[in-house]
């Protein structure tokens, strides 16, 4: 074998091992900070809310929660409700509140951690004193990063706007 040639080996391999671990490190490095780009949907989270008096039940498995009826104040856009979603679930959810006669959406929140409450939303307009029909729509998000769509659900509601 050449010896200018084995020379270049002995140096050149451990050269190219060392910039390929460098660009291992950086690429790893940036992505613990968050640097890295994917192809994922851009998600947000609801900000924490905070209840003096909170109250949850502690029952296994995932649990989608039912309202009949939901008294909101009338005449006023930033409205007190409690809308969460069950510490057991495996899933974030983002809800929505759709008119059924005209099938306007007039509030849709952001993703919802699992034992995470809304205690205070706003609406999109709003509504007149008197009974509404809406559905509540619930969207689900698995929690692994991922964010992959999972089987949601609809709730048939009454928001009573009282004055």
């Amino acid at each position: 074998m050449n010896p200018k040639f084995r020379k270049a080996l002995i140096w050149g391999i451990p050269l190219l091992i060392l910039i390929l671990l460098g660009i291992f490190f950086a690429w790893k490095h940036s992505a613990k900070d968050g640097k890295v780009t994917s192809n994922l949907p851009e998600f947000s989270f609801e900000e924490e809310q905070v209840q003096q008096t909170e109250a949850a039940s502690q029952t296994r498995g995932i649990k989608i929660p039912g309202y009949t009826v939901i008294p909101i104040a009338a005449n006023s856009q930033e409205v007190e409700v409690d809308l969460y979603n069950p510490e057991e679930n495996q899933v974030y959810f983002q809800i929505s509140f759709v008119l059924k006669d005209s099938g306007e959406k007039i509030f849709e929140s952001k993703l919802i951690k699992p034992g995470q409450h809304l205690y205070t939303i706003s609406l999109t307009q709003p509504l007149a004193p008197g009974d509404h029909d809406i559905t509540i729509q619930y969207a689900t998000f698995s929690t692994d990063g991922a964010f992959s769509p999972r089987n949601g659900a609809s709730v048939d509601c009454v928001l009573r706007a009282e004055e």
